[in-house]
């Protein structure tokens, strides 16, 4: 027996992809990228602080509004959670769960620089470094 996929199952396009990763705006003004249909997580200004939120929405009168159940993170928060997720991922992948990796641009899937690509700040030490040696 063959498995086939519906059309709403299937993997979305390049198209898609690429709006998810620009994200979009919602009736605020506030940029939001979808998890799944009713999950987004969306970045907000509340009392002048930017936070993150990772939130469930429902759908009231054609629109979708922000539930109950969710997080809001101020950035240090979110920063603190980012700097979690190695750790993370290395525990769900010793419980046998795999995780795919996002390409970061200038990033290789696998986290690291591209090969050709130096950081800015590399290519400034190498370039001062060939001045200082001309001024001896």
């Amino acid at each position: 027996m063959t498995s086939r996929k519906r059309a709403s199952e299937s993997s979305p396009g390049p198209e898609s992809k690429k709006a998810k990763v620009s994200g979009q705006t919602d009736s605020n003004g506030d940029r939001y990228w979808e998890l799944s249909k009713m999950r987004r997580v969306t970045i907000s200004s509340f009392r002048g602080k930017t936070q993150v939120n990772i939130r469930e929405y429902y759908e009231k009168d054609g629109q979708q509004l922000p539930g109950k159940k969710g997080i809001s993170m101020p950035i240090d928060q979110f920063s603190a959670l980012v700097s979690l997720l190695p750790e993370i991922e290395g525990a769900l992948k010793q419980s046998g769960e795999t995780i795919p990796r996002p390409a970061y641009s200038g990033e290789s899937p696998s986290g690291h620089e591209e090969s050709g690509n130096q950081s800015p700040t590399k290519q400034n030490i190498d370039a001062t470094s060939d001045e200082d040696e001309g001024e001896e």
